[in-house]
């Protein structure tokens, strides 16, 4: 359900006005029945507004059906929806404050200080090091090698920066959600 969400709340955003199961199914190659579930499911959590538009002509026998067609009520509420969901209080919230305490404290920190203070394992920690040197967060203060301290260059605030390994810099345009 994740991925369909995912792929037809990409069309929707690039939907101007009004648009329909159809249109959106044409545009996403799903099945308009898939496409149902999911609109219906994003009009009863507020996303879309829905509109009941009478059909143009009548056929000649039974009830004619009525068409449904929507449009958007928050863009930024879809782009929640749709954007990754992030956890608070995890292992790396706790390793960005030990990094974030630590450098206002003695303006530096190790690998070894983020493994004791957020009680995380040495992979973790190292792994997230990494990734915030990669998106110019922190940077050693002497060339590598065991021991290493590491300055704070860019300080986000309280709320840690969404690093990932699957983007080229480190880091993905997303802020966190939650407490601030």
């Amino acid at each position: 359900m994740t991925e369909r969400l995912k792929i037809i709340g990409e069309v929707i955003l690039g939907e101007k006005g009004l648009f329909s199961v159809k249109k959106v199914a044409r545009e996403t190659g799903l099945s308009s029945a898939d496409v149902q579930i999911v609109l219906d499911r994003l009009f009863r959590e507020g996303v879309l507004l829905r509109f009941k538009r009478d059909p143009q002509f009548a056929q000649l026998r039974g009830r004619p059906k009525s068409k449904m067609i929507y449009e958007r009520s928050s863009r930024k509420v879809l782009l929640q929806k749709i954007g990754p969901r992030l956890k608070e209080d995890t292992a790396q919230d706790r390793m960005w404050s030990v990094i974030r305490n630590k450098s206002k404290l003695d303006g530096c920190f190790t690998v070894r200080d983020v493994i004791l203070l957020a009680e995380v394992k040495r992979e973790n920690a190292r792994w997230f090091v990494k990734m915030l040197r990669r998106a110019g967060y922190i940077k050693p203060s002497k060339p590598g090698g065991p021991g290493v301290e590491w300055r704070l260059v860019r300080d986000c605030g309280p709320k840690r920066p969404y690093v990932s390994s699957r983007h080229p810099d480190g880091v993905q345009n997303q802020t966190p959600q939650g407490k601030g």
